[in-house]
Parts: C-alpha cells; sequence; structure tokens
C-alpha cells in the first residue's frame, strides 16, 4: 500500500468536507444586498423557509389596512419550511426570504412586491409619474403629501430586490429599496 503525503491527505479531507457542507446545506447561503439611502445593507438568502404572499381583500375587509393616500391593503405573509409544498390560492405568490446581514440569528425579510423610490424634491408627481411610465414602471401611490417618496409596483420576490438596486445604480433617484417585510418580535 502508497503511503500518501500530508499534503495529499489534507486535500483529500478537504474534498470531504466541502462535500460533506453542500450535502447538508451549510454552503447554501448565497448573500446579496440592497440600498438603505447610501448604505449598502449585506442581506443572507435563507434557503430553508419560504414566505407565502397572499393578497387581502380590498376595502370593506376588516383585516384590510391602509398606509398613506389612496394605499392598498399590506399582503399577508407567511413563513414556512422550503421544503413543504404552497398552497396556492388566487393571488398567491412566494417570495425569497433573507436574513439581515451574514449572522444566521438576523432579523428574517421577504420581498412581497414593490420598490421605496425617493424623487429630488424638485419633481412633481406628474414628472414622477412620467419618469415611471417611460421605463415602463407603474406608481402603486404617493406616501404621503409632502414628501417625494413613491411606491412603484413588481411582482413579490427578488424582482423588488433587483429593480430598486437597479433604480439605485442608475443615479436618477435619491434612494430606493425594496418593500420589504420584516419580522417584528412581541415586546
Amino acid at each position: 500500500m502508497k503511503k500518501l503525503s500530508p499534503l495529499t491527505t489534507l486535500r483529500r479531507a478537504a474534498v470531504v468536507l466541502a462535500a460533506c457542507a453542500v450535502a447538508t446545506g451549510a454552503l447554501a447561503a448565497s448573500t446579496a444586498h440592497y440600498f438603505d439611502g447610501d448604505t449598502q445593507r449585506t442581506i443572507t438568502l435563507d434557503t430553508s423557509l419560504v414566505a407565502v404572499i397572499t393578497p387581502i381583500p380590498e376595502t370593506g375587509s376588516a383585516q384590510a389596512r391602509s398606509v398613506g393616500e389612496g394605499a392598498s391593503p399590506a399582503p399577508l405573509v407567511q413563513l414556512q419550511p422550503a421544503n413543504q409544498p404552497v398552497a396556492k390560492g388566487a393571488g398567491t405568490h412566494t417570495s425569497p426570504v433573507y436574513r439581515e446581514g451574514n449572522s444566521p440569528a438576523g432579523r428574517l425579510m421577504a420581498l412581497p412586491g414593490g420598490v421605496v423610490v425617493k424623487f429630488n424634491t424638485d419633481w412633481t408627481d406628474a414628472q414622477v409619474r412620467a419618469w415611471a411610465q417611460a421605463k415602463g414602471l407603474a406608481v402603486t401611490q404617493r406616501l404621503g403629501t409632502t414628501s417625494n417618496w413613491y411606491l412603484i409596483a413588481t411582482a413579490p420576490g427578488s424582482a423588488a430586490l433587483e429593480l430598486a438596486n437597479s433604480l439605485k445604480a442608475g443615479g436618477e433617484v435619491l434612494a430606493a429599496m425594496p418593500n420589504w417585510w420584516k419580522q417584528t418580535a412581541a415586546r
């Protein structure tokens, strides 16, 4: 039997450890980022969960809630294990689940759809809507009556993260961030 060098043994052990890590999902985490104003925030994909996003019935529903002028109700977001089948109803979508930062203890976040965008205060409502239309985007609502913050429509999921980062990188807007759902804890 041929004796292996310590370096060869070490390399083989590293390959075996890497294969085990991949098989157990330890290396499955993927990091991404978004911008909170001018601050780049790191997020980590949590592959063990999926967010199920269900729209809440429009006006007249006891569950419906509105924020701001002309707001549509916020969707219901429920987390479930990624390995379970998703019961899809009318209008139900899924979103990847992220954790704030690089820690497995980071707050859970999902993308129910939409991008929150801040425009220069010199822009009028008509200019903002014309800009969005020229880009093939739809303004869902103006957030408040005295600010230049708007909600731009996107599909739930990664489309919101991609559009927010693209708009921020384009330099035409002051800020662009996904319309995050974030897990909160009762105090």
